[in-house]
């Protein structure tokens, strides 16, 4: 059985590639390129029992912040897997992420190796 994985991402470019490395990596991949879509799909599919391994958030996005997200997405499930994918390095929620639930960063513009070297610190690969 694959492993499943939450792409939140804002820019198409961005969350159609991390998209393709995951499922290079084996992973089933489902998008949302805001935090509402996102709160949806992750709510449709824990009413199913299919839950996510992982679940990637961008930072910075319009409307709901990546904060904001995992917040909400906490409610549902305290122990999900997030990671920020971000390109701002100097935010204080890179330096504070495991304070606000996220379980590592991975700081754009990342390469696959980072990703796997990530994904291997949750035991996800």
């Amino acid at each position: 059985m694959s492993k499943r994985a939450l792409v939140i991402e804002d820019n198409e470019l961005v969350r159609e590639t991390l998209k393709a490395l995951l499922e290079f990596l084996n992973f089933e991949v489902i998008t949302a390129e805001n935090g509402e879509i996102a709160l949806e799909k992750f709510v449709s599919q824990l009413n199913s029992n299919n839950f996510f391994d992982v679940i990637l958030v961008d930072l910075v996005m319009p409307g709901m912040s990546g904060k904001e997200v995992i917040q909400e997405l906490k409610k549902y499930d305290p122990n999900v897997n997030a990671l920020i994918s971000s390109g701002y390095f100097n935010d204080s929620s890179i330096v504070e992420y495991e304070k606000l639930g996220f379980k590592g960063v991975l700081n754009k513009p990342y390469t696959l190796e980072e990703l796997k070297e990530v994904l291997k610190k949750l035991n996800l690969i």
